[in-house]
């Protein structure tokens, strides 16, 4: 189960040589849920569940203008009592002020520079994760910042593949985004985020009238297949509106939502259309009731999905969550965990979480 609360830094600093800067954050989360669901994933948590992670960030200054950085994520505990630390999202790094480079858990170049901002493109899934390092060089010059990277074999660090490169700026009214990635040779790279067609993707902003617009168009060179959005939203009083059009080969996706702010009260509402045919609502909301208590409900999947849920702040770092959620479409079973927003599990579910 995703932790509600996002561990924050609590920083230590410490002098050492050219100013080494060393930043521990931790989290931990123990909870109890009531529902067994059938079949499911490892992601399931019928009944006690708990776990402990610590994120390290070293930062040491060099004396020629760079900055050579390390990030790890340690895993200290995950439903047992003290396996062997387990290491992720390791990122080695060596930046400038206008340049940079990256290697372990980061972003493809593709990916880093294309943002995906029209909703219901079918053909720009980018490669935005995958169980091999990334290795990325960056440089801005002139308003505008361009990356290439490519993807290494953990197993075998001779091999690499997916060449990606990107683009991304502004020029007066207009931002833009451009990104391309080479079709996999394969072999290495399974991961659910992993995309291994060939792909070029480009989108183009601007704002008018109080309205944000952007346009895209997307091909996928392995299948042959394109896909042409646009998007916009606007902003009056205390509620956003917004849009958006796909349109392509398999089908044209669109959709509208508006969402409402006011003090205390929070509601987002959407319609989405997929393939011409199968359509999807929700509405969903909160209300902060004042010490600390913030009330959640919704309506999800088409109205096949709901939930309740209150969460209660215990103090500077921590939180009570008290929740309750119902799949009657029956595809969480395979335990992802995603009703609604804030991804409640579904059944009965009382967690407290903390941050360090």
């Amino acid at each position: 189960m995703k932790s509600i609360l996002l561990a924050s830094a609590s920083i230590v600093a410490f002098a050492g040589a050219a100013a080494a800067e060393v930043t521990f954050s931790g989290s931990a989360e123990f909870g109890y849920n009531d529902t067994d669901l059938d079949g499911a994933a490892t992601d399931d948590s019928d009944g006690f569940y708990w776990s402990s992670d610590i994120t390290l960030a070293l930062s040491q200054p060099l004396n020629n203008g760079l900055t050579a950085s390390v990030g790890v994520g340690i895993d200290l505990s995950d439903g047992d009592l003290g396996s062997p630390l387990s290491a992720s999202d390791f990122v080695l790094s060596l930046t400038s002020e206008n340049s940079g480079l990256y290697f372990g858990a980061t972003d493809t170049a593709a990916g880093l520079h294309y943002t995906a901002a029209v909703s219901g493109m079918d053909n720009d899934g980018f490669t935005s994760d995958t169980d091999n390092p990334v290795v990325r060089g960056d440089i801005t010059y002139g308003g505008v910042s361009a990356s290439v990277s490519l993807i290494v074999n953990q197993d075998d660090p001779s091999e690499t593949d997916q060449l990606s490169v990107g683009a991304s700026g502004s020029f007066g009214n207009f931002t833009f985004g451009v990104g391309y990635q080479e079709e996999a040779d394969g072999g290495f790279e399974a991961n659910d985020d992993f995309e291994g067609d060939g792909i070029f993707a480009v989108e183009v902003g601007t704002t008018f009238a109080g309205a944000a617009v952007t346009l895209a168009y997307a091909q996928d060179q392995t299948t042959d297949t394109d896909s042409i959005g646009v998007a916009a939203s606007y902003t009056f009083g205390m509620v956003t509106v917004g849009a958006y059009y796909a349109m392509q080969d398999a089908g044209d996706n669109y959709g509208i939502s508006a969402d409402y702010a006011n003090g205390p009260i929070t509601v987002g509402v959407y319609y989405d259309v997929e393939d011409g045919a199968d359509d999807d609502w929700g509405i969903e909301g909160s209300y902060d009731v004042g010490n600390g208590i913030t009330a959640y409900a919704g309506v999800v999947d088409a109205g096949e999905d709901f939930y309740v849920a209150g969460n209660i702040g215990l103090g500077e770092s921590s939180s009570l969550l008290i929740s309750y959620a119902e799949d009657g479409d029956g595809d969480e079973a395979a335990g992802d965990d995603d009703i609604g927003a804030n991804d409640y599990h579904v059944g009965t579910t009382v967690a407290v979480t903390f941050e360090f």
